[in-house]
């Protein structure tokens, strides 16, 4: 499990005035729960600082060994992230306090590789299950789960349960959840003349005259 280090500061103001004049010089605001927090503590982090840590290969899955300046370091993860749903810039991070030797609850990437057979016979496949929720201690957390579809065929799934989870590992989601299926190619329906339309309108209006008759 990747770990990084993140500086942090708090601050006093809350609210959408500060919190947009911080986005607007480069900060990022924040807010610090769990273990160890009484109360939830706003902070500020820096954005391009941020940004990078986002960046690797684990994502938002990553220790931060947080430093506050003057107070101890904290080791915490991501709770959430929100971004500007257009600009796609960092809005407000949550960040979550954690101990080493406590299990916790994450989500892990699911990455489809390989070749189904069934692709030879025109099955597509259809991954249905982009991540899937882990318990392990932080130390164990994975970046991702390569899942191998090369032996299915049209018809053919895999499910959580057929993840093979290193020891100490345990997926929380069901077992039998679909992660990726190879299912047979959908007809293509031809689209209808106008003659035919036409045909079909007449049709629909010669029953209902006859219905109205009968009435």
């Amino acid at each position: 499990m990747e770990q990084i280090n993140l500086t942090a500061s708090q601050r006093q103001e809350t609210g959408k005035g500060p919190a947009r004049r911080l986005r607007s010089a480069g900060a990022v605001p924040a807010i610090l729960y769990g273990a160890g927090v009484k109360d939830a503590l706003p902070l500020t982090l820096n954005g391009k600082e941020l940004e990078k840590v986002l960046h690797t290969a684990a994502g938002g899955n990553v220790l931060v060994n947080l430093s506050l300046g003057g107070d101890k370091n904290r080791m915490v993860m991501f709770k959430q992230i929100t971004r500007h749903p257009l600009m796609g810039s960092l809005q407000h991070v949550d960040l979550l306090e954690i101990h080493m030797d406590h299990k916790l609850v994450v989500e892990v990437p699911l990455h489809v590789i390989g070749k189904a057979e069934g692709i030879a016979y025109g099955g597509i496949v259809s991954q249905e299950l982009r991540k899937v929720r882990i318990e392990c201690l932080p130390t164990q957390i994975p970046d991702s789960f390569d899942v191998d579809v090369t032996p299915l065929a049209i018809g053919q799934s895999l499910h959580v349960k057929d993840l093979k989870l290193a020891d100490g590992l345990r997926a929380v989601d069901d077992a039998d959840m679909t992660i990726v299926s190879v299912v047979a190619p959908t007809a293509e329906v031809a689209p209808k003349t106008a003659e035919e339309v036409e045909a079909e309108l007449a049709k629909s209006f010669e029953e209902k005259e006859e219905a109205e008759k009968e009435e």
